[in-house]
């Protein structure tokens, strides 16, 4: 069984005899723990008469309980677009700094509307090209006890020589093929076995598990995996390495079996908003030369009585070739409205005034075109003028293989003042 849930959307009622509600309630806990949030991110009400209603909040991804899968799509894509995973999965993919090959995903992306299938597709197909010749082996240090000097002496262990002097505490380097990556693949591979939907694609998981017996189950931790460096044989594995962060970044987990079986994905979709505007600008300040970046700053001090400075952090500020600061913009993970919010508004202005940008935008998230509005803002101080920006970018765009230009260049567009020129508008109107 199949539930598709919209975050923050309407609300899926279910017979409470078709799920664990035991199994749901340990993988809200987990989910909750791991992605930092404030609330269940599956919310379970039950409405009597042996139904339950579900909510999904503040996150997407996909879980399998038992038999049943249920797929989240994020507040900011349309789902009733069957392509909304699509969209989802190249955003994920640019937030993890990288990209794959559009040939890999084209044909699955006619054939399969399920986000684990998408990437156990990508994951297979790298598989099989990168560890042709088999995964990389690297050296690891190993503590042993020879009869002759292999490596180097142990000198905290120097009391065991003492005990026992015709064996010597050695240090050795031992070549295996228990890495970070084939711990990571093995892992990845054991999950998305156990969330795609496609019996063959399970089995194939299975099989690169089966091969993969001598490697530790345990996934590596995050960190470790973000370090791992493919040499020029083993270039082909970096869309599995891609697919394995995604699966670690979403907190994904799998265990037991039957009707109490647990697996899935969930990612935290503020955080991927904000991820993906900083790389759009990224983007969009590299073509003009400039560059970004994201910097707590004071705009107020204590000048009496007890308290702290007055502190805020915009989520990107463009700086020019010589370093000054010319524009800002904050990603803003809410439903836009005929205006933004007060308290929104007075957070951008705040630190444009203080960073001295005449220039400062919110970006929302959008799933149709939308113009953007702009304000001019007077200041009865003396200061100049701020020009405030809603800018809403269409996400659903990136369904076309144009998409990510298109948001770039509508980014680019309003650095340059140049938003509402016929050219980047008809750019705009493609979509």
């Amino acid at each position: 069984m199949r539930i598709e849930l919209q975050e923050y959307g309407e609300s899926h009622v279910i017979s409470a005899s078709i799920i664990n509600i035991n199994t749901l309630a340990e993988a809200n806990k987990r989910w909750k723990r791991n992605l930092g949030l404030s609330v269940d991110p599956i919310r379970v009400e039950d409405i009597g008469n042996g139904l339950l209603k579900l909510r999904a909040e503040a996150v997407t991804g996909v879980v399998r309980i038992g038999n049943i899968d249920i797929e989240i799509a994020p507040k900011f894509l349309d789902q009733s677009n069957e392509s909304w995973q699509t969209v989802l999965w190249r955003i994920l993919t640019v937030v993890e700094g990288s990209f794959i090959d559009s040939s890999l995903t084209a044909a699955e992306e006619q054939n399969s509307l399920s986000i684990p299938d998408l990437l156990a597709e990508m994951f297979l197909s790298s598989y099989a090209r990168g560890a042709a010749k088999g995964l990389p082996r690297s050296y690891v240090a190993e503590q042993r006890a020879d009869y002759t000097l292999r490596g180097q002496l142990d000198p905290s262990r120097m009391s065991e020589w003492a005990t026992r002097p015709w064996l010597l505490p050695v240090i050795t380097d031992m070549l295996t093929d228990n890495t970070v990556l084939a711990r990571l693949i093995r892992w990845s591979a054991e999950c998305l076995s156990a969330t795609v939907k496609s019996p063959g694609r399970s089995r194939a998981m299975r099989e690169i598990v089966a091969s993969l017996s001598h490697v530790s189950k345990s996934p590596p931790h995050l960190f470790e995996a973000q370090q791992i460096i493919l040499g020029p044989q083993h270039q082909g594995l970096e869309a599995a390495r891609l697919v394995g962060l995604l699966l670690l970044e979403g907190k994904g987990i799998h265990h037991a079996g039957g009707k109490h079986a647990l697996s899935g994905f969930l990612w935290n979709s503020d955080a991927i908003y904000e991820n993906y505007v900083y790389w759009l600008c990224r983007r969009a300040a590299s073509q003009r030369k400039n560059r970004v970046g994201k910097c707590e700053m004071t705009f107020g001090e204590v000048m009496k009585g007890n308290g702290s400075s007055l502190r805020t952090t915009p989520d990107v500020i463009f700086y020019n070739a010589e370093g000054t600061p010319v524009a800002i913009t904050d990603a803003k993970y809410k439903r836009l409205g005929s205006k933004p919010k007060a308290s929104d508004t007075y957070q951008v202005l705040t630190a444009g005034h203080v960073v001295g940008c005449q220039r400062v935008s919110l970006t929302y998230p959008v799933s149709t075109n939308r113009e953007p509005t702009v304000w001019k803002v007077q200041s009865a101080l003396g200061g100049n003028d701020i020009e405030l920006t809603v800018l809403p970018i269409n996400l659903m765009g990136l369904i076309f293989s144009y998409g990510q230009n298109t948001l770039i260049n509508t980014i680019g567009a309003w650095l340059d003042g140049t938003i509402f020129d016929t050219k980047n508008q008809n750019e705009y109107t493609e979509l």
